[in-house]
């Protein structure tokens, strides 16, 4: 590791020794597949918790931007673009200077997977939680070429169980009524 970074303070240091330590011994005692199961699950419910404390019921276009507007204070982040289709509405997410990539590169190590898979989970479950709908983040790495990132966020309805027995009650329903005869 180095120390003589001046764009890293001492305690971003400190807390960057603490968590790529803790992620080694987590992959050590539990592997990695786990350790990254984990994490998603930690970034997934806490992005919930903050999700409910911004609200629920909410389009997806305000959901984004509602919640962009909550994590600022703690990522240098914007909304580049969102598109909608019949099916996913589509929202294009930048980090401008991506706080895991900077810490990283700043500590000589490379970037650990499972802290971009709690982002990840962060935005799924905030934004599952706003909307009610399905959430997938898609973030492409990107190496240390830049400090930036790009986050790809999906929406797509949730499969209602309930509607599928529903459609398939009126087609069985439909089926037997037209092969009924009344004589």
């Amino acid at each position: 590791m180095t120390s003589e970074s001046p764009s890293m303070n001492p305690a971003e240091m400190g807390y960057m020794t603490l968590i790529t330590g803790l992620l080694d011994a987590m992959e050590e005692l539990n592997g990695v597949d786990i350790t990254e199961e984990m994490m998603c699950t930690n970034g997934k419910r806490q992005g919930e918790n903050i999700g409910r404390k911004i609200g629920a019921n909410k389009d997806p276009q305000t959901a984004v931007k509602e919640f962009i507007e909550y994590i600022k204070p703690y990522y240098d982040i914007e909304l580049k673009k969102q598109s909608v289709t019949e099916s996913v509405h589509r929202a294009d997410i930048q980090f401008k200077d991506c706080m895991i990539k900077k810490l990283c590169k700043n500590c000589g190590i490379h970037a650990k997977k499972p802290l971009c898979l709690s982002i990840h989970s962060l935005f799924e479950g905030a934004l599952s939680a706003m909307t009610g709908m399905n959430v997938e983040v898609n973030m492409p790495g990107s190496g240390y070429a830049n400090s930036s990132c790009e986050v790809t966020v999906e929406f797509r309805p949730k499969n209602d169980k309930f509607q599928f027995l529903e459609s398939a009650i009126s087609i069985v329903r439909t089926s037997l009524k037209n092969s009924i005869v009344i004589k």
